[in-house]
């Protein structure tokens, strides 16, 4: 059984995309309590949602700019119903590689 089939996240990574880019429509932008990790307290984060998806994008300082430029607006509220592709990218964070989500025009 696959670990990711065990321990499922609530919010998508790069690796959810398989690979591959997807073009999506923002359905939304919320504020979510969540933890870093067990032993640290409870931090807002921003998460973005998408008519297509299940699970939301926990949005970064890099994706939300990318979005607010392809969307041509820096109030998220104006997000709403516009189109963006999404697409894996290989990044290291803190000495560890991981696959982000970054966003293009659609």
């Amino acid at each position: 059984m696959n670990i990711k089939d065990m321990f499922p996240s609530k919010y998508a990574t790069g690796e959810d995309l398989g690979g591959k880019s997807r073009n999506v429509t923002i359905s939304g932008v919320t504020t979510e309590k969540m933890r870093p990790n067990p032993q640290s307290p409870e931090v807002q984060k921003f998460v973005i949602y998408f008519q297509e998806t299940k699970k939301g994008v926990v949005l970064s300082r890099t994706l939300a700019r990318q979005i607010a430029r392809i969307v041509g607006s820096d109030e998220t509220d104006n997000w709403i119903g516009k189109k963006v592709m999404l697409y894996p990218e290989s990044v290291t964070v803190a000495g560890v590689n991981r696959v982000a989500i970054r966003a293009k025009a659609a």
